[in-house]
C-alpha cells in the first residue's frame, strides 16, 4: 500500500484560507472498484489516530483511506505533540467542511475512484462530524459509521469549547433535530459506561432514527468506556461492523459533489445554504441567511 499526505486550502476568509492536512494511505493500484472512506479522528486528536484502521481497510477492502487534520485540533493546536484543541473552540461545523473538502481534493485527483463507493467513518466529535456529513452532503455516502459519538451539544460538550453559541448554531450541530435530512445507513456503537461522551447521545439518535424510518444498527458494549475498552477494542468493534457493509454497499445517487448540488439546512432562525458547486476554499461554499 502507498502512504502519503496531502495539503489544501479549505474555507475561511477571502484573504485567509485554512491550509488544511490529510494523510492518505490507499491500495499500490486502483481499479474500477476501488472506493474511498474517510477516518476522522476526535477532539484534540490528529491525522494518525485511526492509522491502524485504515491500513487495515485500503487493502483489504480497496479504498482509499482519508484522515482529515481538521482545523483548531491535534497538530494544527500543537505542532510537537500534535495532541489538545484550541480555546474558543468551534465544535464540527467548519471541521465538517475541511473532512468533505479533504474528499474533495482526493476525489479531483484520483478520478478513478469508484464513487459509489464512499463510506465515513469517525469516533468521538469524529464521530459527530460523521454523522453531520450525512447532512451536508446527503447523496454522498454509501454509509455512516460513528464510534461513541456527541450527537448535540449538550451542557458539558458546550462548557468544553469555551464560547456562547446562538441557537441556529446549536440546531446545525444538533443530528436529532435534523436526522430526516439524512439518507444512507448509519452504523453506530458506544460503551454503556461512557463518561466522557454519554451513551444517552446515542440512544436518543436511535430512538429518533426508529421514529423516522431510517436505516441504521446501534451496537451498545456492555461495561465500555469512550475507547469501547474493556468490552472491546475500536478495531475489532471496526472489524465487526464495517466489514459487510463496506463490502455489500453502494449509493446509487450520483454524489453531491458530482452533482454540485445546493443542499439547504433550516436552523430556526437563520437557513445554512451550502453549494458544492464552490470550491473548497470559497467564503461562499456555505452562506447563512436570515428568515424574514
Amino acid at each position: 500500500m502507498k502512504k502519503y499526505e496531502i495539503s489544501f486550502l479549505s474555507s475561511n476568509t477571502e484573504a485567509y484560507p485554512k491550509m488544511i492536512t490529510a494523510l492518505i494511505i490507499e491500495p499500490d493500484k486502483l481499479n474500477a472498484h476501488t472506493g474511498a472512506m474517510l477516518f476522522t479522528h476526535g477532539w484534540g486528536g490528529n491525522r494518525f489516530q485511526h492509522q491502524d484502521k485504515m491500513e487495515y481497510t485500503a487493502d483489504k477492502f480497496n479504498l482509499v483511506c482519508i484522515s482529515t487534520e481538521y482545523r483548531q485540533s491535534g497538530y494544527d493546536f500543537d505542532p510537537v505533540k500534535g495532541l489538545g484543541a484550541y480555546l474558543p473552540y468551534d465544535a464540527s461545523f467548519y471541521q465538517v467542511f475541511d473532512v468533505l473538502n479533504s474528499l474533495r481534493e482526493v476525489l479531483h485527483h484520483r478520478s478513478a475512484i469508484n464513487r459509489k463507493r464512499l463510506f465515513h467513518y469517525g469516533g468521538s466529535q469524529g464521530g459527530h462530524i460523521a454523522l453531520l456529513s450525512s447532512m451536508f452532503a446527503p447523496d454522498t455516502f454509501a454509509f455512516i459509521y460513528a464510534s461513541s459519538p456527541l450527537v448535540y451539544l449538550d451542557e458539558k460538550i458546550k462548557k468544553w469549547t469555551g464560547r456562547a453559541f446562538a441557537e441556529y448554531e446549536l440546531s446545525v450541530r444538533n443530528v436529532i433535530e435534523h436526522a430526516d435530512l439524512i439518507k444512507c445507513p448509519l452504523f453506530i456503537d458506544h460503551g454503556t459506561a461512557d463518561s466522557t461522551v454519554s451513551v444517552e447521545h446515542s440512544k436518543l439518535l436511535e430512538k429518533k432514527l426508529k421514529e423516522l424510518g431510517k436505516e441504521h444498527i446501534f451496537k451498545y458494549y456492555e461495561g465500555g468506556e469512550h475507547s469501547l475498552e474493556p468490552a472491546i477494542t475500536k478495531m475489532e468493534a471496526f472489524k465487526a461492523m464495517a466489514s459487510d457493509p463496506i463490502s455489500d454497499l453502494k449509493n446509487n445517487q450520483t454524489d453531491d459533489f458530482a452533482s454540485r448540488n445546493k443542499i439547504v439546512i433550516d436552523c430556526g432562525e437563520k437557513i445554512l445554504n451550502i453549494d458544492w458547486n464552490k470550491t473548497p476554499e470559497s467564503t461562499t461554499l456555505f452562506e447563512w441567511n436570515t428568515i424574514i
